[in-house]
């Protein structure tokens, strides 16, 4: 048999440079072009060739617009904090619960782990659409209900109003994205051996010492990796907000996924649009170290 003439040392680089050409040109060729508009002055009706420099104009009118800090804190508190916040909470403890004796005995342990998953099957454009008929002032079952049950005296526009409209998206966010969260911290749960518990049962832990001394210390890792990653994955979240309220009433939900694409498609500014798009890309980068170190230490701790 003929041996190859590629040295060994070449030869991954050969085998993995038709991938790395497509990831380059998926990839990277539009991150690049993002980054160079940024700095221009272009409208989606011009070539790319009429573009303008404006140098750093784009970004300081980004960071002197009232709107940007509005949409940075409805971003990081409401769409972020606020839904991460609930969705660890109460992933938590609906994982405590598909796990527990309970289920078992009912033989209701499979087809609650099975109705877990329905929010996550079903598309974010038609799970946002859904809750606006839920949530409709005039035709919603919620509203609905609460008049007829006197709780109200007439249907309150959950989307519209200022008071309700950021728990209604949150509500929208938490049902949608919730499984993701349960299915980690089951599989967590799942790892944790069961000598730790016995161990502490004899010690006279109860329940809620167990749950504190043993659960959630073996649990911090996959917290801590469950934290980051949905922190990623919501912070450039577009949909939820623009489906449900379309940055309103006024600009009151703005975030600064809707706002990017405001600045870029309704105003025609595609340099102030990729130089918000920057901004988040620079955010999103410091929370990925963030999980390679925690996903690292994981691996760490495990080996």
């Amino acid at each position: 048999m003929a041996r190859s003439s590629t040295p060994a040392r070449q030869r991954p680089f050969l085998l993995t440079a038709p991938a790395l050409c497509v990831i380059a040109l998926l990839f990277g060729f539009p991150a690049v072009y993002n980054l160079v508009l940024a700095f221009q002055k272009l409208s989606p009706y011009d070539a790319p060739g009429d573009a303008v420099w404006v140098g750093l104009a784009n970004f300081k009118a980004l960071f002197s617009s009232a709107q940007t800090g509005s949409s940075a804190w409805n971003t990081a508190f409401w769409l972020t904090a606020v839904t991460v916040v609930i969705r660890l909470v109460v992933g938590m403890a609906l994982a405590l619960l598909l796990q527990s004796q309970v289920l078992e005995r009912w033989k209701l342990r499979g087809l609650c782990r099975t109705a877990i998953l329905v929010p996550w099957m079903v598309p974010p454009v038609v799970a946002v659409a859904c809750w606006k008929w839920l949530l409709d002032a005039n035709n919603g079952i919620l509203n609905q209900v609460l008049v007829g049950l006197h709780v109200i005296p007439r249907g309150v526009p959950f989307l519209a109003d200022t008071s309700t409209v950021w728990w209604a998206v949150i509500a929208i966010v938490v049902w949608r994205e919730l499984p993701f969260v349960v299915i980690v911290l089951m599989a967590g749960l799942q790892s944790i051996p069961d000598e730790q518990y016995e161990a502490a049962a004899l010690d006279g832990a109860g329940r809620r010492q167990s749950l504190l001394y043993v659960t959630v210390p073996n649990l911090r890792p996959v917290i801590t990796v469950v934290v980051i990653m949905t922190v990623i994955q919501t912070f450039n979240n577009f949909v939820y907000v623009w489906l449900s309220t379309g940055g309103g009433p006024g600009t009151y939900t703005q975030v600064l996924a809707t706002q990017l694409y405001s600045a870029a498609f309704i105003e025609n500014r595609l340099g102030q649009g990729a130089a918000i798009g920057i901004v988040m890309s620079v955010v999103m980068a410091l929370f990925a170290l963030l999980y390679f170190r925690a996903a690292n230490r994981g691996s760490e701790a495990a080996g």
